[in-house]
């Protein structure tokens, strides 16, 4: 273990130096590489979170770089994936790091996150987190999803058997038409706050959004909180108890 490098990190009671080794034998996968896994992916590497990976299918365009810190105009027509790995791995090279250039989809959902610790959704597709979701219920793997409106986001985290899933949480949710608006400042709050989830999950730390809906309010720096119930007609995690 690079002792200077989690130095500060390792003075802090919650971490230690047993916390900062268990971060290094975990795991965690970010899906999306855009402006929430921008800012949650560089976090994860300096927590030092051992083997990552990421996937996203999409390229970088201009409208990107307002907010997705992991891409420079030099990278526009590139696979997210492909430049997320080459910042990544200039920034932290002792970790191992999983480039998965390709949507996530039913068919190849259940393989994909299978063998993380704890999965984390950077996505503005209802869809895509709905196909995670059952994935992740599945296989018993927690899952943190953060969202964006505008101003506004969102932080949820999913412990299979246990809290209600991202079907109950979305259920009867229309499907926006367009991209939704997107700010700097609160994609990278929301993204800070899906790392610390994370890190709460790995290190063993009580977790304030399992099952519990955190609603952030970036201009007036707010946060309030919704109980999420469990649904026994969800399809997805009804009736499972882990």
């Amino acid at each position: 273990m690079s002792g200077e490098r989690y130095a500060r990190q390792v003075m802090l009671p919650e971490i230690g130096e047993s916390g900062q080794k268990k971060l290094l034998r975990s795991s965690a996968l970010v899906v999306g590489c855009g402006g929430l896994g921008s800012v949650l992916l560089y976090c994860l590497c300096g927590m030092g979170v051992g083997r990552i990976g990421f996937c996203d299918g999409d390229l970088v365009s201009r409208s990107n770089l307002n907010r997705q810190f992991l891409h420079t105009p030099r990278d526009i027509g590139r696979q997210k994936a492909r430049s997320a790995y080459e910042k990544l791995k200039a920034f932290a090279p002792e970790l191992t790091l999983e480039p998965l250039p390709f949507h996530l989809t039913r068919e190849n959902a259940a393989e994909t996150v299978s063998g993380y610790d704890v999965v984390l959704l950077a996505l503005d597709s209802v869809g895509a987190r709905l196909t995670a979701n059952e994935a992740c219920v599945r296989r018993n793997i927690p899952l943190v999803d953060g969202g964006i409106s505008g101003m506004n986001g969102t932080l949820f985290t999913v412990r299979p058997g246990k809290t209600a899933c991202l079907a109950c949480l979305y259920a009867g949710v229309k499907m926006p038409g367009e991209p939704p608006a997107s700010f700097a400042p609160v994609v990278s709050m929301v993204s800070a706050m899906e790392a610390q989830s994370c890190a709460n999950i790995l290190l063993g730390l009580d977790n304030p959004s399992d099952g519990n809906l955190l609603l952030f309010g970036g201009a007036s720096l707010s946060i309030d909180r919704a109980r999420i119930q469990k649904s026994e007609r969800c399809t997805v995690c009804g009736k499972y108890t882990g």
